[in-house]
């Protein structure tokens, strides 16, 4: 054998050694995340973990995860840096907050405005949340795997002449799910 033969070969058996080592984790991931779900398809908060993003006048926006609600002051003063006077006057506490909000914070001059609303979809499913099939819009729902944009008009046209979704069985009557589409994207879904 030919000494870049042999490179060659030595090269594809290591790679194939890191596929072996690669699958058993991408496959424990999988099951960790799958088992962590309730029978609505919502991520059961165990341990009270959520996440949330902070967005707008900060100085690192993005999506951070936290044991409890409780931390959330925490975050958005050091992310805000806001000082923890401001953030009282912000009205804080009436805002709701759960696994999935998006606070925005915005400054004008020496006030500070505090909004909350829900992270993308595609954030959503990154984090191994569902989407709701009920309130997200045709463009959010092109983020779940298996739905594209002519599914996604199928499902808000169905939606707007059914007043909404009572179960997720429902989708299978919606034109272009099927058994197998039904399946692939019942994972990334939610009332």
């Amino acid at each position: 054998m030919r000494p870049s033969a042999w490179k060659m070969e030595q090269r594809y058996e290591g790679i194939r050694k890191g596929l072996l080592l690669l699958i058993p984790v991408v496959l424990g991931i999988f099951l960790c995340r799958t088992a962590g779900m309730d029978k609505t398809g919502e991520a059961a908060d165990s341990a009270g973990d959520v996440f949330v993003q902070i967005d707008g006048d900060v100085k690192y926006p993005g999506v951070y995860f936290i044991k409890d609600l409780n931390e959330i002051r925490g975050l958005i003063e050091q992310e805000g840096g806001i000082n923890p006077e401001s953030l009282a006057n912000a009205g804080l506490a009436a805002i709701p907050i759960s696994s999935g909000s998006k606070i925005t914070i915005q400054r004008d001059n020496n006030s500070i405005k505090l909004t909350r609303a829900e992270i993308s979809p595609f954030h959503r499913i990154t984090l191994g949340m569902p989407v709701s099939i009920n309130l997200e819009s045709e463009e959010g729902l092109t983020s779940v795997p298996g739905i594209g944009p002519l599914l996604a008009q199928s499902i808000v046209k169905a939606r707007a002449e059914r007043g909404g979704f009572k179960s997720l069985e429902e989708l299978k009557s919606v034109h272009g799910i099927g058994d197998k589409t039904y399946k692939k994207i019942i994972a990334y879904l939610a009332l």
